[in-house]
């Protein structure tokens, strides 16, 4: 059974995830890690030592332990799927790739927000440190967001260069276990041909006929403004990016930028690395 890993810091932030991530797992029929990073708790600088938390290894294990347990007693929906807590040392991005190792970890979801000031920017700095670091499909989610029901998803990139079938069929499964419609979305500075868009979906047809979608083809100066006009009119619940293929994505190696996207962006948010 593929596995649906869920950080959880215990905030309202990282609940919420949890509790969007049983949706899907239950639908995908995923079993969920609830994981934990002891150390650097999801919420907190990387590179704190242990001792400036004040407590002991085996104190901070206890701790999380009797936490996640309560978590666990606070959302019987999790009786629903399959699941286990994971308790690990150590950085989240670094922790996941280590654990990844061991388990079939197929896809991340994870909060973005869930307090405010400086801790707010770090717990974004975990999202935007995950997204960066681990390959695996991270799902983003802003607070409060609510992908329990989505019928509309949005797949965004430059389909001059076709994505492979690999870095996309988690989508589409997304999208036909939800029943829902998957909208292609190309949005570029310029004109896109007709005959261009002919060949682009002609393309990415062979990968979809088992799915309700649609192709839309956009002008826009600015491509982040695009997707979320796109996103608005279209009534989208989730964007999927493959990383490879789309301007957007690039700027994922730039820190700001990325870091203000991964808080800011009011729409869930799929990352796929190719």
């Amino acid at each position: 059974m593929k596995k649906l890993l869920v950080p959880i810091d215990f905030s309202s932030c990282s609940k919420n995830a949890l509790s969007n991530a049983i949706q899907v797992a239950d639908r995908m029929q995923m079993e969920i890690l609830l994981f934990h990073s002891v150390i650097v708790p999801i919420g907190l600088a990387e590179g704190v030592p242990a001792g400036n938390i004040g407590y002991d290894f085996e104190e901070l294990e206890a701790s999380s332990r009797q936490r996640i347990e309560a978590l666990i007693e606070e959302m019987p929906e999790l009786k629903q799927v399959t699941y286990r807590s994971i308790i690990q040392y150590g950085s989240l991005h670094e922790s996941i790739n280590e654990l990844a190792k061991e388990e079939e970890i197929a896809l991340i979801v994870m909060g973005t927000h869930g307090a405010s000031g400086i801790a707010k920017s770090l717990i974004g700095s975990n999202a935007y440190h995950v997204i960066k670091n681990v390959k695996i499909p991270v799902i983003a989610l802003p607070e409060d967001a609510d992908i329990s029901r989505m019928k509309h998803i949005a797949l965004a990139g430059d389909y001059r260069n076709v994505p492979a079938h690999d870095s996309i069929h988690l989508v589409t499964d997304i999208v036909r276990a939800f029943m829902g419609q998957l909208h292609i979305i190309h949005i570029d500075k310029g004109d896109v041909l007709v005959k261009d868009q002919i060949d682009i979906a002609r393309n990415m047809d062979k990968y979809l006929n088992h799915i309700k979608h649609s192709f839309h083809f956009r002008k826009f100066e600015n491509v982040e403004e695009g997707l979320l006009e796109f996103a608005k009119e279209a009534n989208i619940e989730l964007i999927a990016m493959v990383s490879k293929h789309h301007g957007l994505l690039e700027r994922l190696r730039h820190g700001s930028h990325t870091k203000k996207m991964v808080l800011d962006i009011p729409i869930p948010l799929m990352i796929i690395r190719e």
